[in-house]
């Protein structure tokens, strides 16, 4: 491995060696949960549900430790490198990210399981309220929210009728 490398190549390293490691524990992750799939008395290994999850998995994590020790160099993490992680994660982009992140969870799991009763939020309305609630998060500023609501009501109804109706797939 070269040792004289730039700051950018050095920076290169060190997001693909971590990028690698966090992609390697996913695939761990899912190939235990691969072979947790319930398989059937009669099914022999070969035509088990779980083998098709097992094959991704197994690529998965391969092609990761591939990747991995290609980019071992990248492991080495200097205190100015520590520095600009702290300043990243009191960025505003950070806090940009966690937000979107954040109105995603919320959209998938609560606005689209929200059960009151025998009442039940319409795919098409929870739809609407997360891109609303996004884009205007969003905005360039002087956009009007008009025309953000008027963006969240077509799409949720072209992507509901769309898959409702078109690609027959039931919507949550």
């Amino acid at each position: 491995m070269k040792e004289n490398l730039t700051p950018e190549e050095r920076r290169e390293l060190q997001l693909n060696f971590w990028g690698a490691l966090a992609m390697s524990v996913f695939a761990v992750a899912y190939l235990a949960a691969s072979v947790a799939i319930p398989n059937i008395s009669t099914a022999q290994w070969y035509d088990s549900p779980s083998l098709f999850p097992i094959v991704i998995g197994m690529m998965l994590l391969i092609c990761s430790l591939i990747y991995l020790w290609q980019n071992r160099q990248g492991w080495k993490i200097s205190p100015d490198d520590i520095e600009q992680i702290k300043k990243y994660f009191r960025s505003s982009t950070f806090l940009r990210l966690v937000i979107a992140a954040g109105t995603l969870a919320v959209y998938v799991f609560v606005l689209l399981g929200l059960r009151i009763g025998s009442f039940r939020l319409p795919y098409e309305a929870a739809t609407f309220i997360y891109l609303f609630v996004t884009m205007a998060y969003f905005r360039p500023k002087g956009f009007a929210i008009w025309k953000i609501a008027l963006i969240s009501v077509v799409l949720s109804v072209v992507i509901g009728y769309g898959f409702s109706n078109f690609a027959k797939i039931p919507l949550p």
